[in-house]
C-alpha cells in the first residue's frame, strides 16, 4: 500500500513539474516572439489567445488529481511536444539575438602596419632597429601617429618622412634608410604594380585600433525605398581590419512595390576617392575604411547608402562549409590561389555540375585572370555562387545547424543595419507574403594604365569608366528609388546581367 503511494505520488510530481515547465516554456517563447516584433500584432494576439488557452487546459488537467491517470498520461503527450516546440523557439531565438548583436558595428576599427626591411638584410628583429632610419608616410592620419608611437615604445629610431608609399619603398630598396612602418594593405598594393617590392619584408606586425562614428538611417525598412552596400573584402580573420575591397554591390530595394536592382561595380573601376580627393581603384577605398567606399559610390551614383554590410574571406568559407557545401554549375576549367594569399597551393575545378566546399567555392568567386571578361566575368560567377548559397540555406535540413551557421558568421560579418530594420523586413515578408522581383546591372569600362592614389602616384592597371553604364546605373536606380533625379526612361540600348 506504502509502495502504491510512493508511485502515486511521484506520478502526480512529475505531472506537476511537466505542468510548470510547460508554462514557462510558454512565457519564454512568447517572450521572444513579442521582443523580435517579427509578427504582426495580430498575429501575436491570436497566438497568445489561442496557444494561451490550450496551455492552460493542458496544465489543468496534468495538475487535477481526480483525472484518470490514463487521460492525464495522454494529455502529457501534447505537453511535452509543445514544451520541445517552445525550447527550440528560446534556442533559436537567443542565437538570433546574439548574432545581430555581434555583427551590428560598433564603430571599431583596425589597421595592421608592419615594418618592412630588405629580405637579404641584417635586420631579423624589431630590436636590431635600434637608432635605425625608419621611414613613414602620411604622418598627418590618426593611425600612422598611432603606429609610430608603438614602435617608440619598442626601440629609439631616427624617423624619415615621405609623401607617398612608393619614394618610401624604394628608398628602402636602395638601402637609402634601413626600414620602413606601412600598412600591410598599402604594401600589399605597389606590391601589385612591380614586383620589385616582393623584396620588403616584415619583421614586426601589430594592429592599431580606432573608433569612427558609424553610418545611421532612420529609414523604416518596410515602407521606405532603402540601399544597402555589400563590400566583400580582401583580407582573411577580422572582418573590422580595413582592407581592399573585392566585391561591391549596391542593391537598391522597393518594399512597396517588392522590387530589387542589384548593381555590380568592378573592384579595378577608376573612381574620385571621396575623403582623398584623389584617383584611385575603387577596391582600395576599402583600405581607407568602409565608410570610404560607401562616400566614394554614393558620389558616382548619386545616391544616399543606408546600410551596409561587410564579409571576409574567411566568413565567406565558413558558410559554405556549415551549409555542407553548394552545388554550382562551374561555367569554366580554371585553377586559382587558395583563401591563404601567401600559400602557392591552387585549387582547380572542372567545367559543368558539381558540389563545391568552402574553398573551392570561393576560387570560384575570386578568379577572374584565367576566365573570359576578367572582373566582368568574376562578378558572374559571384552571383552564382550566391544564389547556390541561398538555394542552401532555404533547405528545411539547414534548420539544425542554424546557430552554428550564425556562430560562424558573426565573427567575420558587420553591419549598421539594426536589429529592428531586420525585424521589420521579417514582418512585412510574413505579413505580405509576396514575390520579390530581382534585376541586375554591371557598369563596364576600358582597360587603361593610370596613376592612383594609393601607390604613390604609381602607374597600375585600371578601368576606365564608360559613362554611358554609369548614366544607366543612376536611371536604374532612380527608377526604382523613385528620388526623380533622372528620367525614368530607361535607354534602348541598355542591358542587364
Amino acid at each position: 500500500m506504502e509502495k502504491t503511494k510512493r508511485k502515486s505520488k511521484n506520478k502526480n510530481t512529475f505531472y506537476r513539474v511537466l505542468s510548470y515547465l510547460l508554462v514557462l516554456s510558454t512565457i519564454l517563447a512568447f517572450g521572444f516572439v513579442i521582443y523580435f516584433e517579427v509578427l504582426p500584432i495580430t498575429y501575436i494576439s491570436l497566438s497568445i489567445i489561442a496557444l494561451g488557452l490550450v496551455v492552460f487546459f493542458l496544465f489543468k488537467i496534468l495538475n487535477n488529481k481526480k483525472i484518470k491517470k490514463w487521460f492525464r498520461t495522454l494529455v502529457a503527450i501534447p505537453s511535452i511536444i509543445l514544451i520541445i516546440i517552445f525550447t527550440l523557439i528560446c534556442f533559436y531565438s537567443y542565437g538570433t539575438i546574439s548574432f545581430l548583436s555581434d555583427i551590428f558595428d560598433n564603430g571599431i576599427r583596425t589597421d595592421t602596419y608592419s615594418v618592412y626591411v630588405l629580405k637579404n638584410s641584417k635586420y631579423k628583429s624589431i630590436k636590431e632597429l635600434n637608432n635605425k632610419i625608419i621611414g613613414v608616410s602620411d604622418i598627418s592620419d590618426e593611425t600612422t601617429n598611432k603606429g609610430i608611437e608603438k614602435i617608440s615604445n619598442k626601440i629609439s629610431f631616427n624617423k624619415a618622412e615621405y609623401d607617398n608609399i612608393t619614394d618610401l619603398a624604394d628608398d628602402v630598396l636602395d638601402e637609402e634608410i634601413d626600414a620602413l612602418l606601412a600598412l600591410d594593405s598599402n604594401i600589399e598594393v605597389i606590391k601589385e604594380t612591380e614586383p620589385k617590392y616582393e623584396e620588403l619584408e616584415a619583421i614586426y606586425t601589430f594592429n592599431v585600433t580606432t573608433r569612427v562614428k558609424t553610418i545611421k538611417s532612420n529609414k523604416d525598412v518596410s515602407k521606405d525605398n532603402f540601399v544597402i552596400y555589400i563590400s566583400g573584402i580582401d583580407t582573411n580573420g577580422k572582418v573590422d581590419t580595413k582592407a581592399r575591397s573585392d566585391v561591391n554591390m549596391i542593391i537598391a530595394i522597393n518594399p512597396k512595390n517588392n522590387k530589387i536592382l542589384m548593381v555590380n561595380t568592378p573592384r579595378d573601376y577608376y573612381v574620385m576617392l571621396h575623403s582623398k580627393k584623389a584617383y584611385d581603384k575603387l577596391t582600395h577605398a576599402g583600405i581607407y575604411g568602409i565608410e570610404e567606399s560607401v562616400s566614394t559610390l554614393e558620389d558616382l551614383y548619386d545616391i544616399k547608402i543606408d546600410y551596409y554590410a561587410r564579409i571576409n574571406f574567411t566568413t565567406f568559407i565558413n558558410i559554405v562549409e556549415k551549409l555542407g557545401g553548394i552545388k554550382v554549375n562551374v561555367p569554366i576549367k580554371f585553377c586559382e590561389q587558395t583563401s591563404s594569399r601567401y600559400s602557392s597551393e591552387e585549387i582547380c575545378l572542372n567545367k559543368g555540375v558539381q558540389e563545391l566546399n568552402g574553398e573551392e567555392a570561393l576560387a570560384l568567386s575570386r578568379t577572374r585572370y584565367t576566365i573570359a571578361g576578367g572582373d566582368r566575368g568574376r562578378i558572374k560567377n559571384q552571383m552564382l555562387v550566391l544564389e547556390a548559397i541561398i538555394n542552401k540555406a532555404m533547405s528545411p535540413s539547414i534548420l539544425v545547424k542554424y546557430n552554428s551557421l550564425l556562430n560562424s558568421v558573426s565573427s567575420s560579418l558587420i553591419t549598421n543595419m539594426n536589429q529592428k530594420s531586420f525585424t521589420r523586413l521579417i514582418k512585412k515578408q510574413i505579413r505580405n507574403k509576396s514575390t520579390w522581383e530581382f534585376e541586375s546591372y554591371s557598369v563596364d569600362g576600358s582597360d587603361a594604365s593610370e596613376k592612383t592614389y594609393s601607390t604613390g602616384g604609381a602607374y597600375a592597371y585600371v578601368m576606365m569608366p564608360k559613362e554611358e553604364t554609369i548614366k544607366e546605373a543612376k536611371i536604374k536606380l532612380d527608377n526604382i528609388l523613385e528620388t526623380n533625379k533622372y528620367t525614368t526612361t530607361t535607354s534602348k540600348d541598355s542591358s542587364s546581367d
